[in-house]
């Protein structure tokens, strides 16, 4: 319990900070990657790194009370969507290759921070505010289509099956939206807030998902009913992952799991590296399992849970790991380190600190 207390109590309070914070200490960071590049959103600026050195490509520093750290979205046609959590509520698109903007104008209508990365299907952007609102606009403009208050705030990224987008809350409620009608069809109480987002299944058919009830829920696509539950020894607070007939998820006690996806029950021992798990876990194409603590380390397990390898980065991590190829991104909290690279065997390729 000191554990989960003192993990809720640093996360929340980041959402809290103002903007006149320093870039590098105002909460965790936003993370993707492409083939070359590493897209950061930190504290007042976006970065893209060089994936193979570690060089700057560009930055784009904040203005008008920017604050950065929902995941960046690599878009289809060539963009690069950020939301802001500052006082500007603005939802920006930048140019991938140079930075600059491309929308002649943020968007700014909504009410409150972004902290979910929003979703693009369709020619259509689906974002998720922390006003409990879920925005659909234009993906060549930025201009709003249609608006559709769901509930309290909206952390977790959208999924989709084609048809309709799902959605987690901090009310503890999974929601499936149809985007044509821009109605509520079903909704399922987790028994406790949801921060991670959904995975749904390749055929479309289940969504998986955490709880801070400590329960990970296999929940029935169409109708919102649950499949299974499995219950963990802590808060899930980010995203489970599925890969193949298994699904990995770790909770803030920093319990590791791999459960089947078919029913729930979990196949590894106790695995419990060395402190509070909010970040995904990653698995990698040689099945590896990897996965980052509050304490700023990685560890690597194969599909039984034997340890690997580890290596410490340093700092805290709480975002999720992204891969490119056989490189591991990893953006800690509280350290002069924006961004590091890692390799298959965990060695560390190079560091970022902004410069």
């Amino acid at each position: 319990m000191k554990r989960l207390t003192l993990l809720s109590l640093t996360l929340f309070g980041a959402i809290l900070l103002s903007a006149c914070s320093s870039a590098n200490s105002i909460s965790w960071a936003g993370l993707t990657a492409d083939a070359n590049n590493v897209y950061l959103a930190t504290g007042q600026n976006v970065y893209a790194v060089r994936l193979s050195d570690g060089s700057k490509v560009w930055d784009y520093s904040a203005s008008g009370g920017q604050i950065f750290y929902s995941d960046p979205v690599l878009t289809p046609d060539g963009q690069l969507l950020v939301g802001s959590a500052g006082n500007d509520h603005g939802l920006v698109s930048l140019d991938p290759a140079t930075g600059k903007e491309k929308w002649p104008a943020r968007f700014t209508n909504a009410a409150d921070r972004w902290i979910a990365p929003p979703l693009v299907f369709n020619n259509v952007i689906y974002a998720p505010n922390n006003d409990g609102t879920l925005y659909a606009l234009n993906l060549a403009t930025g201009e709003k289509q249609w608006s559709l208050p769901i509930s309290k705030s909206l952390w977790g990224a959208p999924v989709t099956d084609g048809k309709l987008i799902f959605l987690t809350s901090l009310d503890h409620f999974l929601y499936a939206v149809d985007p044509g009608s821009q109605k509520i069809i079903w909704k399922i109480d987790l028994g406790g807030l949801s921060a991670g987002a959904a995975v749904l299944n390749a055929d479309g058919t289940t969504l998986y998902v955490g709880s801070f009830a400590s329960k990970v829920f296999a929940v029935n696509a169409a109708d919102g009913s649950i499949r299974w539950t499995a219950n963990t020894n802590a808060s899930v607070w980010g995203s489970p992952v599925l890969s193949g007939s298994s699904l990995y998820a770790a909770d803030v006690n920093g319990q590791v799991y791999s459960l089947g996806s078919t029913d729930g029950k979990n196949a590894w021992p106790i695995v419990q590296p060395d402190g509070p798990i909010t970040a995904s876990p990653l698995v990698r194409a040689d099945g590896s399992v990897v996965v980052a603590t509050e304490s700023g380390s990685i560890y690597a397990f194969d599909q039984t849970g034997k340890p690997i390898w580890n290596a410490n980065i340093g700092g805290k991590i709480y975002t999720s790991l992204v891969a490119s190829g056989d490189t591991m991104l990893v953006a800690p909290y509280g350290t002069e380190t924006l961004l590091a690279a890692v390799n298959k065997d965990g060695t560390i390729l190079w560091k970022f600190t902004g410069k």
